[in-house]
């Protein structure tokens, strides 16, 4: 089972993906104003390709951004496509 765990600073955080005590991926943004999220990088570890685990982590962003109120500016490309795709997120894109 997929695991996402969520850090935050004043200026930056990360989600993580972990699946069973191993780090499977990850995705990190910056805070240049508190009520926006820049996703500067979606990355999922060798091994771990194609399972779903990119999404999983970037629709957990999607989720925090909606709880806090918060804008996201998708500049991972692999951000930028799963949010742009469909009409869905469009409540969370800045």
């Amino acid at each position: 089972m997929l695991d996402i765990k969520h850090t935050e600073t004043e200026r930056n955080g990360l989600f993580e993906a972990w699946i069973e005590g191993t780090q499977v991926g990850e995705m990190t943004y910056q805070r240049p104003m508190p009520e926006q999220m820049i996703i500067d990088h979606t990355r999922v570890f060798d091994g771990f390709e194609g399972r779903g685990i990119a999404r999983q982590i970037v629709l957990a962003a999607v989720d925090f951004a909606r709880i806090h109120s918060r804008k996201i500016v998708p500049v991972c490309s692999y951000a930028r496509a799963r949010l742009t795709r469909t009409d869905d997120y469009k409540d969370v894109l800045a």
